[in-house]
């Protein structure tokens, strides 16, 4: 018999759609429905399916996938309990236009569109309520999807021999409470709590005991904020639901240790047919010393993950860092191109270290791709600013007396990448760190997350015409800028929280002053041509990404150019000043300031 749980979230969602409603209303308006259980990882219809049905979730979370022309897929949404799905192609009549899995075991109210139809005859009040809900997840939809997830069951799971496993547990316990009230659930409690022995092994095959477990686990969502799962030591039951009740699994390895696959992932996270369609991170643990990690990339090799995390027990900023991630709460830091006008990252960042406001992760397109690594390397404002000032006092530029390729030979630019990145792997940075390049052999834009800094860094600065293509992997690679000089779109993707954009380019359509100066500057040189010309794409997406973002720095930068290599100080400052001033004039909210200084 249906737990009244599940009768109250059904009529919860009801009235959503109808108004409020009354006893006997509501146990007619039931009737039209049947109850559903749906495992974790099952897809409940699939793109080009009928749309046949509507779905209430009484219980669970669902993921929505949309596949493109390009085959490319890419997640839109999340439907948590108590939201419908799948009633825009009831109505419209139109096949169903994503993909729609259940992240996991979930419990549904389904009504078939024959029954839809004459319900909708008794309650036409019904179909108002819908076109609604249809019209404002179209609005949601438009422009760059924030693919903000909300987690709130994580499953914990240990890949290593830890013995600090309990410390690891208390201490992001800790962290996770910060943003709201924590639980911890074994199999142990569970039973404790419910007070029927062995009910956490329960299998589907006893519907009452699975579907009052259900229930149990479904209310304590609705009073804590985070529910972390750890599973038994071995293969049970148990085990099985706290991987398809997860939203995101954690994989907990030791830094240092093998970094085989658990045989818990090797089963049932890394198969094709996964128990569940939950996100997966790596979080390694490092001694409290360790100042830079090492050998990452043998551990993400074999892995599906969102993210990797380098945390260190007894240091609460790493935890703090993990934590906004698993909130929904990650600050991401996007930074533009614009050659010597990359300065003002540096200011803009110390302004952003002095106003307590973390970074988590970094990303950004050619000389913002530079200036994110060192920040995604732990370095903080002051390190990068010295450290920069004395690098570009040697102009990165060598010019080619016979250009047929590039204005310049690249060499310099090549020798400073290698002094400073030439062993780094991306993976081993502190924070999570993406640059974005064009390969000209496919004509698309390319994402470099993993491998290499010097090539992937290499790649990203390459500006078309004014430094060779950089090769590897039989293919030639140009700046990112040609495509999207400031990709808010990826750090879009990813799913930060909040997202802080840097825009490098000066708007001279909005700014006067700069449009004088490019009408006196009546016979630009051939290397301004070449730089402008490159980027010209590059920047209009940028400027059509800027709703997206949720503070944004554009440094007043129209009285350097992109080649003033000499203007170290006068362009660092340029961008600390905007900063600051930007930063006095709004509310830090979204951020949730941070006062510590972590390094790593």
């Amino acid at each position: 018999m249906l737990t009244d749980f599940f009768e109250n979230r059904l009529q919860e969602a009801l009235e959503l759609l109808f108004g409020p409603l009354d006893d006997n209303t509501f146990s007619g308006i039931q009737t039209f429905f049947e109850w559903v259980d749906v495992h974790g990882g099952t897809c409940l219809f699939r793109q080009g399916d009928p749309g046949d049905s509507m779905y209430v979730l009484a219980s669970g979370r669902l993921r929505v996938f949309r596949k493109h022309l390009n085959g490319y897929g890419e997640s839109i949404a999340e439907i948590a309990a108590g939201e419908t799905v799948g009633e825009m192609a009831l109505i419209t009549g139109e096949p169903r236009n994503a993909d729609v899995i259940a992240m996991r075991d979930s419990v549904l109210a389904r009504i078939s569109l024959k029954d839809f139809e004459r319900l909708t005859a008794i309650y036409p009040q019904a179909l108002l309520h819908i076109s609604k809900l249809i019209i404002e997840r179209l609005k949601e939809q438009a422009g760059i999807n924030r693919n903000k997830k909300r987690i709130i069951n994580i499953g914990v799971l240990q890949v290593s021999d830890l013995p600090d496993a309990g410390k690891f547990v208390a201490q992001l316990e800790e962290a996770l409470s910060a943003h709201g009230r924590v639980i911890l659930i074994d199999s142990a409690y569970v039973d404790r709590e419910m007070g029927v022995p062995g009910i956490s092994q329960c299998s589907r095959g006893d519907s009452a005991q699975y579907r009052q477990l259900a229930s149990w686990l479904e209310q304590q969502e609705s009073l804590f904020r985070f529910v972390l799962y750890l599973p038994d030591a071995g293969d049970s039951e148990w085990t099985h639901r706290c991987f398809r009740q997860a939203d995101e699994v954690l994989l907990i390895g030791a830094a240092g240790q093998p970094p085989d696959l658990h045989p818990l992932e090797v089963r049932y996270l890394s198969a094709r047919e996964r128990l569940s369609s939950a996100g997966q991170s790596l979080v390694l643990l490092h001694p409290p010393g360790t100042t830079a990690p090492t050998g990452t990339a043998a551990w993400i090799e074999h892995r599906a993950l969102n993210f990797h995390h380098h945390i260190r027990l007894g240091h609460p900023a790493d935890f703090a860092r993990l934590a906004r991630f698993m909130s929904g709460k990650a600050v991401g830091l996007v930074l533009s191109g614009g050659a010597a006008k990359g300065f003002a990252h540096i200011g803009v960042f110390r302004a952003l270290e002095e106003a307590g406001i973390p970074i988590d992760l970094v990303g950004g397109t050619s000389i913002g791709g530079i200036m994110g690594a060192l920040i995604a390397r732990g370095w903080d404002g002051d390190a990068i600013r010295a450290r920069c000032r004395e690098v570009f006092k040697k102009n990165p530029t060598d010019f080619n007396l016979v250009p047929r390729v590039s204005i310049f030979k690249g060499r310099k630019l090549d020798s400073m990448l290698q002094e400073h990145f030439g062993k780094l792997q991306i993976e081993d940075c502190r924070l999570n760190f993406f640059c974005v390049s064009c390969n000209l052999t496919r004509n698309m834009p390319h994402v470099h997350r993993s491998g290499s800094m010097q090539a992937a860094l290499r790649a990203s600065i390459s500006i078309p015409g004014v430094f060779p293509p950089a090769e590897f992997n039989n293919e030639l690679y140009v700046d990112g800028g040609v495509f999207d000089n400031m990709p808010v779109e990826e750090m879009s993707r990813l799913g930060a929280g909040v997202i802080i954009a840097v825009d490098l380019q000066t708007h001279r359509a909005e700014d006067p002053a700069d449009t004088d100066i490019y009408r006196k500057r009546k016979l630009p040189n051939l290397l301004f041509v070449v730089m402008e010309s490159s980027m010209l794409s590059g920047r209009y997406h940028a400027q059509a990404h800027k709703k997206a973002v949720d503070y944004y720095f554009n440094p007043p930068l129209q009285s350097v150019s992109l080649i003033d290599w000499n203007k170290f100080d006068v362009i660092e400052q340029i961008g600390y000043r905007h900063a600051k001033e930007v930063l006095a004039g709004m509310k830090i909210t979204a951020l949730e300031k941070d006062a510590s200084k972590p390094s790593f």
